[in-house]
């Protein structure tokens, strides 16, 4: 599992990424992982499908966006929250199979929007002015292949698993900065979003709530890996250059807490 800001969840509000084919190439490479870990035994078992829904608290690492915060606060005495302070949360879904008694299979999307924002009066030499900054992300979700290794598919009180998957996230965001006052009317404006390759491993385990064992507690945690970091456009007055660095490192741990059915 992984991102989430998860929100409030967000980045510059939400810069993120690396770029570069390596990162497609090995989602590629994770799905054919993913099918030949399926062993030829598994055409002798029924298949068993399961869904989980959960909700997740990612802590991304987000770096440069928090630097760029503080620097905002220094250069005008502000006190303005950083994506340290706020609630990184996600709402997520997987799909299963069970192709083997040791495996399964499947598809992990996850979903999140939020943003940070503040309000203060700064002096200035035209007298006191209002700065009004936020950072919004109108959304931030990923898709990915994942597995999960069953190490004991005997257990039916705990079912342990461990987890791991890759794919694409994408995000969209806009972060604005202002300082008005009856003489001054001074602005930034910067928009952002693109896609990125993801990757996450972790440990769970599923716990039963019906003699049957089909509906499920799920309870886990994992590491990570996000980034979309390039240039983008920069508007306004208080713009420090033409362009900027939007860099949204939503690498970090995370965990969840599940629901879960089996059909």
């Amino acid at each position: 599992m992984h991102r989430r800001d998860r929100r409030g969840c967000g980045r510059l509000s939400g810069w993120s990424g690396w770029s570069g084919w390596s990162g497609w190439v090995g989602c590629a490479a994770l799905a054919v992982a993913v099918v030949a870990a399926a062993p030829a035994a598994a055409q002798n078992i029924e298949p068993t499908f399961s869904l989980t829904v959960y909700l997740q608290q990612a802590f991304p690492k987000q770096t440069t966006t928090n630097r760029q915060i503080e620097e905002i606060n220094a250069m005008f005495g502000t006190d303005f929250d950083t994506w340290d302070d706020v609630a990184n949360l996600s709402l997520g879904v997987q799909f299963f199979t069970r192709v083997s008694r040791f495996w399964q299979v499947g598809v992990e999307w996850d979903y999140s929007r939020g943003g940070i924002d503040g309000s203060a009066t700064v002096p200035t030499d035209a007298g006191d002015a209002t700065l009004d900054f936020e950072q919004k992300y109108s959304i931030y979700t990923d898709f990915l292949a994942v597995a999960h290794f069953l190490p004991c598919p005997e257990c039916h009180r705990v079912v342990p698993f461990v987890l791991g998957g890759g794919g694409v996230g994408y995000e969209k965001d806009t972060t604005t900065l202002t300082l008005r006052n009856d003489y001054i009317d001074q602005w930034l404006r910067v928009e952002n979003d693109g896609f990125f390759p993801v990757w996450t491993v972790g440990l769970g385990i599923e716990v039963p709530l019906s003699k049957s064992g089909n509906t499920y507690l799920e309870v886990g945690g994992a590491y990570y890996w996000g980034r979309l970091n390039h240039e983008v456009p920069a508007e306004g007055p208080l713009a420090p250059a033409p362009e900027v660095t939007a860099d949204n490192d939503t690498t970090g741990p995370n965990y969840w807490l599940g629901l879960g059915w089996r059909f």
